[in-house]
């Protein structure tokens, strides 16, 4: 088919149809409180993807799902291969990274300070803030590579803190999102899932976050997957918007779709424009 392209007004980088850096096939998730029980999802390389839809209806437990935190079935593609579920690891090792919505429980480590926090998973991961010793046989914590980083992400993204040495738990509850953000960014993910990304933070901290996202998108062609139960924050940062409803996806919408087709969608009636098959 004819391949269509976008360029935003900012200069980013076109959006093919036909580049599809992700897709899901007949995914289902083992979520208590949220239905996942049939989805088909293509993502495009660039792109911001929203996932929308009411609650307990399944948006939730994608992201979950496919990064391996609760039981999950059917298939995910990356980057033309597939990836086995139920491995967070895997994921993680290929370049999916995830911004959880229980930033207290799954993204931090609460009791560390904000630079181990920040480098954490990249250090485990992808072996980045080592210095290497005999040939790589023995490696010790680059203390002040840690400390760059942090202070990079404490620039950049305008976290309140005495120091990159602050506990994580004496943080604000936006400042913690703003960590789990510099954690995910520093792992230099090909595809960021990012669910809730403002729930229980104040305005201010709300536009920083979502600038945050669309910067990083901009700077390194990232395609980002945002999760959220506000439909405006959705339509003010997405390319396209995807609604669940009783599991599955119902339909994909652009974000200047009137809000009324959105609605139908998430109550479960088709619209005309109901976007991806």
């Amino acid at each position: 088919r004819e391949v269509k392209t976008d360029i935003k007004s900012n200069g980013r980088p076109k959006i093919n149809d036909n580049d599809i850096i992700f897709e899901a096939k007949n995914l289902w998730v083992d979520m208590p409180g949220e239905i996942v029980r049939d989805v088909n999802l293509k993502v495009r390389r660039g792109e911001i993807l929203g996932i929308g839809g009411l609650a307990g209806q399944g948006k939730l437990g994608i992201p979950n799902g496919i990064m391996g935190l609760l039981p999950s079935g059917g298939e995910i593609f990356f980057d033309g291969k597939q990836l086995p579920l139920n491995n967070t690891l895997e994921a993680q090792k290929n370049g999916i990274s995830f911004v959880s919505e229980d930033r207290r429980g799954v993204g931090l480590l609460l009791d560390e300070p904000i630079d181990w926090n920040i480098s954490f998973n990249a250090m485990q991961i992808q072996n980045k803030f080592l210095k290497s010793y005999l040939g790589g046989l023995i490696k010790f914590r680059d203390d002040k590579a840690m400390k760059e980083c942090a202070k990079k992400y404490i620039d950049g993204l305008e976290i309140r803190c005495t120091s990159e040495k602050q506990l994580a738990r004496n943080l604000s509850g936006g400042n913690q999102q703003k960590v789990c953000l510099a954690k995910a960014f520093a792992m230099g993910p090909k595809l960021l899932f990012v669910s809730e990304p403002t729930r229980g933070i104040d305005i201010g901290a709300k536009k920083l976050v979502l600038d945050a996202l669309k910067k990083y998108n901009e700077e390194n062609n990232t395609t980002i997957v945002i999760i959220s139960s506000e439909l405006e924050e959705l339509r003010s940062i997405s390319d396209r918007i995807a609604i669940v409803c009783e599991g599955k996806i119902f339909g994909i919408l652009p974000p200047d779709a009137p809000v009324e087709k959105f609605g139908l969608l998430m109550s479960g009636e088709k619209t005309k424009e109901e976007g991806e098959k």
